[in-house]
């Protein structure tokens, strides 16, 4: 996107939405066929007092799992999709797909939940459905960017599918900057996962405990998600032009030139450490707030999420946690946003290592 390369953004467009779509059925058929197992391993070892209980709580927990597999390769999709449309600095349209997917998980908990009774089905389905409409709005709007991009390209450009697999030598540019990056998250899912079944070990009420701090964490997150975003979608073009502007003034021929790219670079509007140093304050000052909100919350509205006071001082007591992840996380973002911008695979790979 940076370098405006129309041919190379279609080619590589149809082969990661075929990948992404490959994955996501994948993901369907690995829940649906082994999803028993795994979350039996998340949820751990049963004591003979809680074996009714553990196995309610797995077969709710298979229920809702395998409903939202259903919709596993349109969101898989929808991901993608998502990161085209910030790489080509459409921003409204993932705000607009946020909005439905809010709105119509809302109301369809509200019919499912609330007046139809039911329960963790309904709940999953509710989700389901926000996510096939958001995720839709996302691929609908990249199907629409491919056709415009495609006009006035050659023929070979216009004949290329929106789905298709990359060959072999597409397949392995593609590992050399998705493969560090899958890796990464990878990591990330490893070591949430790891954290999750060590509160299983505890037992049912510190594994609760768990969840219910995971997701005010998550509900925070999305600061950090937002700001990786932003350092992804404008860096990479910063860079590149910045790059393009160094090239000018070492061939420049007159003084003039020389001098006209010169101040062009300096330019605050298009330095890409100047742009870095804004995401980063935005990060220190969004860590602050969701440290102090998430902790407010665990210590203060416990209630909300639970009736069980023994459940309710447990989050208390781990809140300080919780709240110093809250903290860091929005600079680590933003750091691992302009790491990736950079394109600096290998830094990025032995911080998770």
């Amino acid at each position: 996107f940076a370098r405006n390369d129309v041919d190379d953004q279609v080619s590589t467009l149809s082969h990661v939405m075929g990948l992404s779509l490959s994955v996501g059925i994948l993901i369907t058929l690995l829940i649906n066929f082994a999803g028993e197992n795994i979350l039996a391993a998340i949820i751990g070892p049963a004591s003979t007092a809680s074996v009714e209980t553990t196995k309610q709580v797995l077969s709710a927990a298979l229920d809702y799992s395998r409903i939202r597999s259903i919709v596993s390769p349109l969101a898989v999709m929808g991901l993608t999709s998502q990161a085209v449309l910030l790489c080509s600095q459409d921003t409204k349209t993932p705000g607009l797909a946020v909005l439905v997917a809010s709105l119509v998980n809302i109301f369809g908990d509200y019919i499912l939940v609330a007046k139809m009774n039911w329960g963790i089905r309904g709940a999953a389905w509710a989700t389901s459905m926000a996510s096939i409409l958001a995720n839709g709005i996302l691929v609908r709007k990249v199907w629409q960017k491919m056709q415009r991009w495609k006009d006035k390209q050659s023929q070979k450009v216009q004949d290329v599918p929106f789905l298709s697999l990359p060959n072999r030598a597409a397949f392995i540019s593609l590992i050399q900057l998705a493969g560090p990056i899958f890796f990464v998250l990878i990591g990330k899912i490893m070591g949430y996962s790891s954290m999750t079944i060590t509160a299983g070990s505890f037992g049912i009420a510190p594994l609760a405990c768990h969840n219910v701090l995971m997701r005010v964490f998550f509900f925070f997150a999305t600061c950090g998600d937002a700001l990786s975003h932003s350092a992804q979608t404008f860096l990479p073009g910063l860079l590149y032009r910045k790059k393009l502007h160094e090239e000018a003034i070492s061939t420049s021929l007159t003084t003039s030139a020389r001098n006209k790219d010169t101040e062009s670079t300096n330019d605050d509007s298009t330095n890409p450490r100047t742009f870095l140093k804004r995401l980063l304050f935005f990060s220190v000052g969004a860590g602050v707030f969701n440290s102090l909100a998430g902790r407010y919350i665990a210590n203060s509205a416990g209630g909300t999420f639970t009736t069980d006071s023994s459940l309710v001082a447990l989050m208390s007591r781990a809140s300080p946690f919780m709240g110093l992840a809250n903290f860091i996380h929005p600079i680590t973002m933003t750091l691992e946003g302009s790491i990736i911008a950079g394109r600096d695979a290998g830094y990025l790979v032995a911080t998770y290592v």
